[in-house]
């Protein structure tokens, strides 16, 4: 009988162990999502100000017909 009580011992812990880790990866696949959605909102932040520099580039450049 000792033998059973360890054998559900050591059972609970694995069962224990395994939504640990089913947490953590769980944890870590949300952060991961979340640094890269701030990742894409940074690209899309720098392209804008591309745009706008490319454009107001533009329009203070002299052409030749504006001299």
């Amino acid at each position: 009988m000792e033998t059973s009580n360890w054998v559900l011992g050591d059972m609970a812990w694995v069962v224990i162990g395994g939504v640990v880790v089913v947490g953590l990866l769980m944890l870590n696949a949300y952060f991961q999502r979340i640094a890269r959605m701030e990742d894409l909102e940074r690209i899309e932040r720098l392209s804008l100000e591309n745009r706008k520099r490319e454009r107001l580039a533009a329009s203070q450049s002299r052409r030749p017909d504006d001299i």
